[in-house]
């Protein structure tokens, strides 16, 4: 799905990653000294082409000059002119915007791999795939990292492994409206046992981020991640209100195996990711498949 050339600007490879992931086809790409341009068209629902010229810059805005150059060559060539700058003008989209329209940011391609999922649920039973040599807790961390942003659209800051000796949760990522979900992996040979002893450090990760993100962003919720849970959704509902009582947020529970389904669904339906009421889904206790399935269903049927 990689394109067969190269950006060494992280900005323009997130952009392409995105455009790429949201159906459109890249042709090619134009280095011009204040600017990128990237060359792709997307097959519309009649079944025709149509071409854009996406003009990208780090800059706050194009000059008056580059846009009609821009406006020139995109009428030359029969494209339609996208251009993207750090800030939103009557001209042009910010890069939020940008990234917002085509369905929310693809930080990396680690989890449209196809080996993702088999990966995922292999290592979160503790066992390494075949032919992997590292420990395979540290990879299912990656791994759900992996996939929390391809589902959410947004960089997922990862601590955990990478800060042994300090007291923090394994990961913290936002959800498309930029609240924050404090995140923990749990790779168990077995079905973890999830009681309120057993997420005493979540609940203080959860404390602690809830004090750092004071005045910045809302901690809405936190969420534990393992193949399966000794407690069934009744269970599970009561350890999240006991969790919402000590941290004043509360806990949600996800098998890794509905998290592979999700990074599936949203493979191919991308500008999904921004319609779902992520804050309904993880209110606390356990994300049911038939849950994010039909919520799934409200985004798609819902969206105008």
């Amino acid at each position: 799905m990689t394109p067969a050339f190269a950006y060494e600007n992280p900005n323009v490879a997130l952009a392409a990653r995105t455009l790429l992931l949201a159906g459109y086809a890249i042709e090619n790409s134009r280095r011009q000294p204040t600017h990128i341009e990237i060359l792709c068209h997307k097959t519309s629902v009649l079944a025709s082409d149509v071409r854009y010229l996406v003009a990208l810059t780090e800059a706050d805005s194009f000059t008056e000059h580059t846009v009609q150059e821009l406006r020139r060559i995109a009428g030359r060539e029969g494209r339609s002119l996208v251009l993207v700058g750090a800030t939103a003008t009557e001209l042009q989209l910010g890069w939020a915007d940008f990234l917002d329209a085509l369905g929310g940011a693809v930080p990396s391609w680690r989890a449209l791999a196809p080996e993702y999922e088999n990966s995922l649920l292999t290592t979160g039973t503790n066992r390494l795939p075949v032919g992997v040599t590292s420990e395979a807790w540290r990879l299912f961390e990656d791994l759900v990292a992996d996939g929390f942003e391809l589902v959410f659209g947004r960089k997922v800051r990862r601590m955990g492994a990478r800060k042994r000796g300090q007291r923090v949760s394994d990961m913290i990522t936002q959800i498309p409206d930029g609240a924050v979900l404090v995140v923990d992996a749990k790779a168990t040979a077995g079905a973890f046992s999830a009681t309120i002893s057993e997420l005493r450090p979540l609940i203080e990760y959860t404390r602690m981020q809830r004090l750092r993100q004071r005045g910045h962003n809302e901690v809405f919720a936190a969420v534990l991640v393992a193949p399966a849970f000794d407690q069934d959704a009744s269970g599970l509902s009561s350890v999240s209100k006991q969790f919402l009582a000590e941290t004043g947020v509360p806990v949600a529970f996800l098998q890794a195996a509905l998290l592979g389904q999700m990074v599936t669904s949203f493979s191919q339906r991308p500008d999904l990711r921004i319609a779902v009421h992520w804050r309904s889904l993880f209110s606390g206790g356990l994300i049911e498949a038939r849950d994010f399935e039909s919520e799934l269903r409200r985004a798609d049927a819902e969206r105008y």
